[in-house]
C-alpha cells in the first residue's frame, strides 16, 4: 500500500488542479459569452451561496479522515462508511431548510435554478469522504483523476450548449450538476476499490459518534467560516455595489484561484503527511521545514507566471467589459504569495493537537477581510474588494505563525515585498522589478532542501 508523500502527492494534485483550472477557465469563458453579465453574476452568486450553506454538512469529518487514516490504514473502509452515514444524516434537514430559505431570498429567479444549484453543492460535499480517504492512503493520483473528470464533463457540456445557442442559465447549471454527479460516482467507485478492513485500530476519537463529532468540531466550525475567505468580497460587491461588479471580481478571482492550485494542493498533501507523524514532534518539525522551503521556492515563479499569464489571457478570452479584471488580479497576487507562505503553519494547526487554534485563525481572517471590504468597497469598488482580500491573507500568514509560536522573519519580508510588487504591477510601474529580489531566498531554500536528510518514515 502506498503512503502519503509531500512531493509526489503535491505534484499529482497540483498537476490535476492545473488542468482542471484550465478547463474551468474555459468553462467560465463560455458562460461569460453565453449569458448576460447580470445572469452570469447571478449564477455565480447562487452557486457560491449554496456551496457556503452546504459546507456545514461536511462537519469537519473528511478532515479528520485525512488526518487519522494514515495511522490506521486497515480501518479505512470502516472510517469512510462511518463518515458518509453521519454526513447523510446531517444533509437531510440542511437541504430542506436551505431550499426554503433560498426561495425566499431569490423569489424571482427562473424556476428550477435553485434546485439544480443545490444538487451541485450537495454532490461536491458527498464526494469529500472518498476523495479524502484516497489521499490518506497515498492515492492522490486517483483523487486527481476524479477531480479532473468533473471539469472535463462540465466544460464539454457547456461548449455543446453554447454551440446550440442556449442562453438559459438553468441549462448551464444542469450541465454543471451532471458533471458533479459523474465525479461523485467515480470517487465512490474508485474509493471502494482501495479501502480495506484488516484489523488496524482507529484512534480513540473514532470510538463513538459523539467523540468523533467533538474531535471534528473545530474543523466543522472552521468550514462554516472558510468559504467566506474567498467568497465574502463577492457577496459584499453584490450587496453594496452590483451583480456586474461581482461578475468582474469573479473573473479576476478565477485567475487567482487558478494560482492557488499550488498552495491548495500542498495543503491537501501536507495534512496526511503531517498527520502520519502527529505524535512525533521532531519528525513533525522536519516535515514542516521541508514544506516551508517549497513555498519560498515557488514565490518568484508564481509572481512572474501569474502576472504574465493573466495579462494576456483575460483580454484575449473575455469581453472588454472584464478588462479591468487584470488590475484586480495583480493586486490579488500579493494575497496569493501570503497564502502560499502560510501553508506549513496553516496545516500544522490542522494536524496538531490544538485544532481550535485553526478555527481561531480562519475566524480572524474572515473578520478582518469582512471589515476591510465593508470599509473599502463603497469608495474603491472592485479594487477595494481586492485589497480587502489581501488584508485577509496577511492576517492568515501572521496569525498562523503566531498561533504556532513561530517568529520566522523571512516570510514577513517576502510578504511585504509581495505587496509592494503587486501594487507596482497593478499600476504598470517598472519599479515592480523589485520582485526579482524574491529569487535570493528561493535559491537559498533550494540549497537547504538539497541538504535536508531523508526521512526513513516518509517513503
Amino acid at each position: 500500500m502506498r503512503r502519503p508523500a509531500l512531493g509526489r502527492d503535491t505534484m499529482w494534485l497540483a498537476s490535476s488542479d492545473g488542468l482542471a483550472i484550465i478547463l474551468g477557465l474555459a468553462g467560465q469563458i463560455i458562460l461569460a459569452k453565453a449569458l448576460l453579465q447580470s445572469d452570469y453574476g447571478l449564477l455565480v452568486v447562487i452557486l457560491d451561496a449554496f456551496a457556503t450553506m452546504y459546507i456545514l454538512i461536511d462537519a469537519g469529518l473528511p478532515t479528520i479522515l485525512a488526518r487519522d487514516v494514515p495511522r490506521a490504514t486497515g480501518k479505512s473502509r470502516q472510517a469512510v462508511h462511518k463518515i458518509l452515514k453521519l454526513q447523510g444524516m446531517i444533509a437531510i434537514p440542511f437541504v430542506i431548510v436551505s431550499l426554503i430559505a433560498s426561495h425566499l431570498i431569490w423569489s424571482e429567479v427562473p424556476t428550477g435554478l435553485l434546485e439544480v444549484c443545490a444538487i451541485v453543492a450537495i454532490g461536491h460535499i458527498m464526494s469529500y469522504p472518498h476523495r479524502s480517504v484516497l489521499r490518506a492512503l497515498g492515492e492522490a493520483r486517483i483523487e486527481s483523476i476524479v477531480k479532473l473528470s468533473e471539469r472535463l464533463v462540465a466544460t464539454s457540456l457547456y461548449w455543446i450548449l453554447l454551440s446550440q445557442g442556449h442562453e438559459d442559465p438553468r441549462m448551464y447549471a444542469a450541465a454543471f450538476a451532471v458533471a458533479v454527479l459523474v465525479s461523485l460516482g467515480l470517487a465512490i467507485w474508485r474509493g471502494e476499490k482501495i479501502v480495506t478492513d484488516d484489523g488496524d485500530e482507529l484512534p480513540e476519537d473514532w470510538s463513538t459518534n459523539k467523540s468523533l463529532f467533538i474531535a471534528a468540531l473545530p474543523f466543522a466550525v472552521t468550514l462554516g467560516i472558510l468559504p467566506y475567505v474567498t467568497k465574502l468580497e463577492k457577496f459584499l460587491l453584490a450587496g453594496i455595489s452590483s451583480y456586474e461588479d461581482a461578475g468582474l471580481y469573479h473573473v479576476a478571482q478565477l485567475a487567482w484561484i487558478a494560482g492557488l492550485m499550488l498552495p491548495q494542493a500542498m495543503r491537501a498533501a501536507l495534512l496526511p503527511y503531517l498527520g502520519e507523524v502527529r505524535d512525533e514532534p521532531r519528525e513533525f518539525s522536519n516535515r514542516m521545514l521541508k514544506a516551508h522551503h517549497y513555498t519560498v521556492i515557488l514565490v518568484p515563479i508564481g509572481l512572474l507566471i501569474g502576472h504574465l499569464a493573466v495579462k494576456f489571457t483575460i483580454p484575449t478570452f473575455f469581453d472588454t467589459a472584464y478588462s479591468d479584471a487584470v488590475q484586480v488580479f495583480d493586486i490579488l497576487l500579493a494575497g496569493w504569495v501570503m497564502t502560499l507562505l502560510a501553508v506549513p503553519w496553516y496545516v500544522a494547526l490542522q494536524a496538531g493537537h490544538s485544532p481550535w487554534r485553526f478555527t481561531t485563525l480562519i475566524g480572524l481572517v474572515v473578520l478582518f477581510a469582512g471589515i476591510s471590504g465593508y470599509l473599502l468597497i463603497p469608495s474603491a469598488g472592485v479594487l477595494g474588494a481586492a485589497w480587502a482580500s489581501v488584508i485577509g491573507c496577511a492576517v492568515m500568514l501572521s496569525m498562523a505563525k503566531f498561533l504556532c509560536d513561530d517568529q520566522d522573519w523571512l516570510t514577513d519580508m517576502l510578504a511585504i515585498l509581495a505587496v509592494i510588487t503587486a501594487y507596482l504591477i497593478s499600476i504598470g510601474s517598472w519599479f515592480a522589478l523589485i520582485g526579482i529580489l524574491t529569487v535570493i531566498p528561493a535559491m537559498s531554500s533550494i540549497r537547504e532542501l538539497r541538504g535536508l536528510p531523508g526521512s526513513d518514515q516518509e517513503e
